[in-house]
């Protein structure tokens, strides 16, 4: 990792407080600038319930593999699935995560010269130029209101990138049953600290798309498929985002949740 900028993240084997630190970066990066880091709020959520997911599973005895050694196994099991996944949330770190942090961190040149040395993609270097602009205009209040559009198109273009360059090929390892299953079950909350939730505040995806969707869903035989990217993409656009520009406006309420994700890890990460 290079050293001009600060992140620190537990080892593999050690796979839910990895994922419970990636959660704090994002939520503490969200804190830090709410105007401005609207995909690592998102994130924030996203990776909580991943490692809700990830807890599910017995690591400790089954262990930590890598990729290729999961998906050159003939015989598919429940247990490569679950690697999968938790080689999701790692990888969206390590391709985003770094990148807001180092952004946050460096003088923007030097960060562009970070993402060029990459050969990251040019849609994430735009965004971040994007942002970079929108970020001195913060500074002036009067004119902040006036560039929220441009800060959410260029965190959109951050997410669709995620979804597209980072999830995609992943989502494509997993097998048809696992896919199938995790399908009916996707769900996404904006509320984590265990009290009610409402309708306003979460989203089931299998019913969504059977309600909002059904013309997407004709080439995967009427059955709603969250690993469809297509699918995948109208969920979060025309409802996950939705909810998050208007969870965002109740300030006391999003406050105390991202809180509680900032402080799942007990060391104050971002420097």
């Amino acid at each position: 990792m290079d050293t001009a900028y600060q992140f620190n993240l537990p080892p593999e084997e050690n796979g839910i407080r990895r994922n419970r630190t990636i959660t704090t970066y994002y939520a503490q990066l969200y804190q830090r600038k709410p105007q401005l880091y609207k995909w690592a709020g998102m994130a924030a959520f996203a990776s909580f319930h991943i490692g809700e997911k990830l807890r599910m599973w017995n690591w400790k005895k089954s262990g930590i593999k890598s990729l290729s050694a999961t998906c050159k196994k003939q015989n598919r099991t429940l247990e490569d699935d679950f690697q999968v996944i938790r080689i999701i949330n790692n990888t969206i770190f390590l391709e985003i995560g770094w990148a807001h942090l180092a952004f946050a961190q460096l003088d923007f040149e030097t960060f562009k010269s970070e993402l060029l040395i990459r050969g990251k993609d040019k849609i994430i270097i735009d965004a971040f130029e994007q942002l970079n602009s929108c970020r001195a205009v913060l500074h002036n209040k009067e004119q902040a209101a006036a560039i929220n559009e441009e800060i959410w198109e260029a965190n959109i273009a951050i997410l669709w990138h995620e979804q597209s360059k980072v999830v995609q090929p992943l989502f494509d390892k997993l097998s048809d049953l696992f896919s199938r299953a995790m399908s009916f079950f996707a769900s996404f909350d904006y509320k984590i600290n265990h009290h009610k939730t409402t309708w306003k505040m979460s989203s089931r995806f299998f019913f969504f798309m059977i309600f909002n969707g059904l013309h997407l869903i004709n080439n995967t035989h009427y059955i709603p498929k969250v690993t469809n990217l297509q699918q995948r993409w109208f969920w979060i656009m025309n409802d996950l985002l939705l909810k998050w520009k208007r969870v965002e406006t109740n300030n006391e309420l999003i406050a105390e949740e991202i809180e509680i994700l900032a402080q799942i890890e007990e060391r104050n990460l971002i420097m």
